[in-house]
């Protein structure tokens, strides 16, 4: 036996040699040695992503320190300061400190490059030492770095893209090009602007990313380094397409980027997810560092975010000493004046045009110093023109692409607004100096159609709509926000939906929805319309998609004794599968086998918006499902941690009948497998926020936990999963009951 270990031992160090070998014969990416500067240790400036699922946020660096807040897995955090493996984070207005091994710092898109320090390092397969050794490498070594998590770094290995962790502590980390001069040092170079386009975006800090698509997550085409510069081409909400010098086109961030006029340098704008702002504004600096943002000018209103020594801030008024201020964020609120330089007041006409979009209120809002305007509408409704009586000596157009947005234009004395659709608004005030839309949609008309096995009612509206959905039995009502009616608006039937009526009520406008059954719903939206979908109830003809999360080069999580999650997802959703096709279901694998890599449905290409990686895949299955399952299994650096947890996307339309089916596959998981229940709890995961089927993603267990990993390595605990499932699914489409089944 010890001959037979020895052997083994020779043979691994081997195909570690090998291994090696073969790595540092492959093309590194490479990496200027002169000058390279190191990474601030505490990384402030930087960003990170939550990987834990739900990560608590506490006031400050140690366990001990009293819980402030959460948040959940795939949230961006600013960076402030980093040390002891804590992190002291911002996002909105909460900041406080969370454990390092729950976020990823984003090293690649600051140009963060890794030097190997020591001699004969292991280059592992996951943060930790319980992760399998992948390859070795040696002292000078220089790889990409892509994030930091806890104590350990991701770098790329190989210019094909594999990549590998390694100690933080034997690695030196220090960005790949010398960081640029100060603007006003000798040497700066100009910015390269390109000759066509009529605005352009620079990086805010000392890089801008450029995504494949307009959505966070996407993959990384290029950078912007500081002095660097690409033309705006479109928008998608908060994202702007742009190309590069070159001719590359990729999506760039609204909050990351300085937008500019190259003709009008004076112009400033504001492009976010919910804020859309061109303007010349009196401008501020901030000269403080950590400087509170707040709600109102006094230290008596709330803290809403945090501003860095040197942010600019457009001025939008005064009170006493304080400033209301629009941050390079896009963020409206005050700053204390004595915290900020002198105000300036520019050059040119003064003025603002602004879109906003916050929730259920969307409003247009023009101020400038005109005496007097005139708003007026285009026949078919897709524009309008805001007339004022002075000139803004400018001209432009940003656009937009979201809500009912597609673009603002300022030329002459006019503010022209192009809508995605038919829009319909409100004059709230039309005043010297001052014009606001507000943005609110018409029920028009209800429609059922019968296809198939379900019906199908449309509600046509002018103006965007969204829906709170609520059932009591089986009555559905969809409450449409800040809606009206146009005029009296007739009831409606089908077959499985026996009665439509729509009501005005405080604050919007009812749909009732009257159903055979307590059928299951699915949701859909369009720029002019609300589409809700009621099947009758049985699986028989059902379409339901199964996910087993990760694949072939992604393991997910690793048990104390080396199980892989993706290998236990597979296992469960392929026993979830048989047994929706034997009752008749149309169930759809995600993908096709243990090590399979996901592929979209047939025909799936990503638009501008979508993700172009696996999630986007995944998700595209749901068009056109009745209910979409993805099957995980969870972890923790606390082992002790064990249960069971639904999650839930509330920002998808279908959220409602997400919940219904999450609250019933978690009794029926914790009833089988005798687990702690753990709650449904919402979440931003991509799968389930981009689903269009009600969608949960399930955590079966916890692999870090020793007990619960032995259970996930029985063929009992998979079976006893899928059948749990299989109930739920049978409860959520009107047949079956839950039976009593004995815990592991």
């Amino acid at each position: 036996m010890t001959r037979v270990r020895a052997r083994n031992v020779l043979k691994c160090a081997a195909w570690a040699l090998a291994l090696s070998i073969l790595l540092a014969s492959l093309p590194l990416y490479p990496f200027p040695e002169a000058h390279a500067a190191p990474v601030p240790s505490k990384l402030e400036g930087f960003s990170a992503t939550v990987v834990g699922d739900v990560c608590n946020i506490r006031s400050g660096p140690d366990t001990t320190y009293s819980v402030i807040g959460s948040v959940t897995m795939g949230t961006t955090l600013e960076v402030l300061a980093y040390e002891n493996n804590w992190a002291k984070v911002r996002t909105g207005s909460l900041t406080g400190f969370i454990a390092g091994w729950l976020i990823d710092v984003d090293l690649g898109s600051r140009g963060v490059s890794a030097r190997v320090t020591a001699t004969d390092v292991n280059v592992r397969e996951g943060p930790g030492t319980d992760y399998r050794v992948k390859s070795m490498t040696g002292k000078d070594k220089v790889y990409p770095a892509e994030v930091k998590r806890g104590a350990w770094v991701r770098v790329t290995l190989t210019a094909g893209g594999s990549t590998g962790w390694i100690s933080e502590g034997l690695l030196r980390l220090e960005f790949a090009e010398p960081p640029p001069p100060p603007s006003d040092s000798p040497g700066t170079a100009s910015p390269s602007v390109p000759v066509q386009g009529d605005l352009v975006v620079f990086p805010v800090r000392d890089t801008l990313t450029i995504y494949a698509n307009a959505i966070a997550g996407s993959a990384v085409v290029a950078r912007l380094t500081r002095g660097q510069s690409a033309r705006v081409m479109g928008a998608e909400g908060g994202y702007l397409m742009v190309e590069t010098s070159g001719g590359l086109r990729g999506w760039v961030y609204g909050p990351d980027s300085k937008v500019v006029s190259p003709s009008d340098s004076g112009l400033q704008f504001i492009v976010s997810q919910n804020s859309w702002t061109v303007g010349k504004y009196p401008v501020s600096t901030v000269t403080a560092t950590d400087v509170n943002f707040r709600g109102g000018p006094g230290t008596s209103y709330p803290v809403i975010g945090s501003l860095d020594k040197g942010d600019t801030l457009w001025v939008l008024d005064t009170s006493g000493d304080w400033k209301q201020v629009v941050s390079p964020k896009g963020q409206t609120g005050w700053v204390a004046g004595w915290l900020t330089s002198s105000t300036t007041q520019g050059s040119g006409t003064l003025f603002t045009v602004s879109a906003r979009a916050n929730g259920g209120d969307r409003t247009l809002t023009i101020t400038g110093p005109f005496e007097s305007a005139v708003v007026i509408p285009s026949p078919d409704k897709r524009s309008v023109i805001v007339s004022t009586s002075t000139f803004f000596n400018t001209s432009l157009e940003l656009p937009v692409n979201a809500f009912e947005f597609d673009s603002v234009k300022v030329a002459t004395s006019d503010v022209t607004v192009r809508f995605r659709e038919k829009a319909n608004y409100d004059i709230v005030e039309i005043a010297p100096g001052r014009v606001e839309l507000r943005f609110t949609p018409v029920v028009t008309s209800l429609d059922v159609r019968s296809s198939g096995n379900t019906d199908i009612l449309t509600i046509e509206t002018v103006g965007y709509a969204w829906a709170d959905v609520k059932r009591e039995g089986n009555l559905v009502t969809l409450f449409l926000p800040g809606a009206s009616l146009a005029n009296e608006v007739p009831s409606c039937s089908g077959r499985s939906v026996k009665n439509v009526t729509v009501s005005p009520r405080d604050g919007g406008v009812d749909v009732a929805v009257l159903t055979t059954g307590p059928l299951a719903y699915q949701i859909k939206h369009t720029a002019n319309s609300i589409q809700a979908t009621f099947g009758v109830s049985g699986l028989v003809g059902k379409k339901i998609v199964v996910d087993p999360g990760h694949e072939a080069n992604d393991p997910g999580a690793i048990g104390p004794t080396g199980l892989a999650e993706r290998n236990v997802n597979w296992e469960m959703a392929a026993r979830l599968v048989e047994l929706l096709k034997q009752a008749g279901a149309t169930a759809i694998l995600t993908r096709q086998s243990l090590y399979a890599t996901s592929e979209g449905p047939p025909g799936f290409a990503p638009i501008p918006g979508q993700y172009s990686h696996s999630l986007s895949e995944r998700a595209a299955w749901s068009q056109g499902a009745d209910l979409f399952i993805s099957i995980h299994n969870n972890w923790n650096y606390n082992r002790s941690i064990a249960g069971t947890t639904l999650y839930v996307c509330d920002k998808n339309p279908n959220a409602a009948e997400s919940r219904r089916f999450a609250s019933l596959a978690l009794s029926e998981l914790t009833l089988a497998l005798g687990t702690r229940d753990m709650g449904v709890r919402d979440s931003n995961f991509h799968v389930c926020r981009e689903s269009m089927s009600p969608a949960v993603l399930v955590e079966v267990m916890f692999l870090s936990n020793p007990v619960e990993e032995s259970y996930l390595r029985q063929a009992q605990t998979w079976d006893k999963t899928a059948q749990s499932l299989y109930r739920a699914v049978q409860r959520f489409f009107g047949t079956g009951t839950s039976i009593s089944v004995p815990g592991i």
